[in-house]
């Protein structure tokens, strides 16, 4: 229950004053809503990045209408670890494309229990984002020319949605890009696509709740019992013991979480979890499958490069 007075009897259902840990429903209107065939279309972004010889020709296999395009690649993290993203236009869809790509899931599981409960203010004095991932944003969107570049490209394609898409540690990047834009207004916030696979916590209970009053067109995909997209651990934020002091320092996910519960085959199915941090829509205190995390939409992301990214395997 979500309103009511300030406590309830025992034993009676918990009144919850906060709107925030209370249920949202999410769009099923033509063009607010997540699809299969939009996820494929924005996954296309992020397996041509795999192709680092030839990310145009992967492309052009799975998404030909993407002309434009440029990459970038940077030294993300202590251990020398490269994060790589790239832009791309297709005038077709009258769309502009921010993609991150992974890094390695080793490096990134270590980065993030090296600096595990080490927060950086983001954007803000309340939004806070775990260390790694704020180091990597700042060297990978900033440092790196890819924010100035995507300007120019907003002012030249005035109109255009802008997609922002990451997968793993990309999706942290992705989300962070997203709110960098619309709190800056850098960007129209109302043209703005927030699209993750696979993304873990990467901010704290107000992080989250600022990419939801900012991004109103945000889906985080997450395959069944994908690890990566299950840490840093965090509470049950529905937990009875959980204080509010403690509940405001975790790290927690914004919605919309879409989960797929199979092998994210062709015509598999999807649910969309309500809540922010919903265990009772996807436990994540039991995902524990790196397998899960390599192989969204049932693609091996190496074997699909080497195999010359047919098209097929994805659409």
């Amino acid at each position: 229950m979500c309103v009511g007075p300030l406590s309830c009897p025992l034993g009676k259902p918990v009144v919850q004053r906060d709107p925030f840990r209370c249920p949202v429903k999410y769009s099923q209107a033509k063009g607010k809503r997540y699809t299969d065939a939009l996820g494929r279309s924005l996954f296309a972004v992020i397996l041509a990045q795999k192709n680092q010889k030839n990310i145009t020709s992967c492309l052009h296999n799975l998404r030909p209408d993407i002309g434009f395009v440029r990459t970038y690649s940077v030294e993300c993290d202590v251990s020398g670890n490269t994060c790589g993203s790239m832009i791309g236009v297709s005038e077709e869809a009258r769309a502009i494309y921010l993609g991150f790509g992974d890094t390695l899931v080793s490096e990134m599981v270590n980065g993030l229990g090296a600096q595990l409960g080490a927060w950086e203010k983001f954007e803000g004095q309340k939004a806070g984002v775990v260390s790694y991932f704020h180091n990597a944003f700042y060297k990978s969107f900033v440092d790196s020319g890819m924010k100035d570049d995507a300007l120019e490209l907003v002012k030249k394609y005035r109109g255009f949605r802008v997609w922002i898409t990451g997968y793993s540690l990309g999706g942290s990047l992705a989300s962070m890009t997203s709110l960098y834009l619309a709190k800056k207004k850098l960007v129209d916030p109302n043209t703005i696509r927030l699209v993750t696979f696979g993304e873990p916590r990467t901010g704290n209970v107000a992080f989250a709740k600022e990419i939801e009053e900012h991004i109103q067109f945000r889906y985080r995909v997450v395959k069944k019992n994908d690890f990566i997209a299950s840490i840093p651990r965090s509470a049950d934020p529905a937990a009875s013991l959980l204080t509010a002091t403690m509940y405001e320092r975790q790290p927690l996910f914004y919605r919309y979480l879409v989960h797929y519960d199979n092998k994210m085959k062709k015509g598999d199915t999807f649910k969309i979890c309500e809540l922010s941090d919903d265990f009772g829509c996807r436990n994540t205190n039991f995902a524990y499958d790196l397998d899960d995390h390599r192989t969204y939409f049932h693609i091996d992301s190496d074997k699909f490069v080497e195999e010359g990214c047919p098209r097929d395997h994805l659409f």
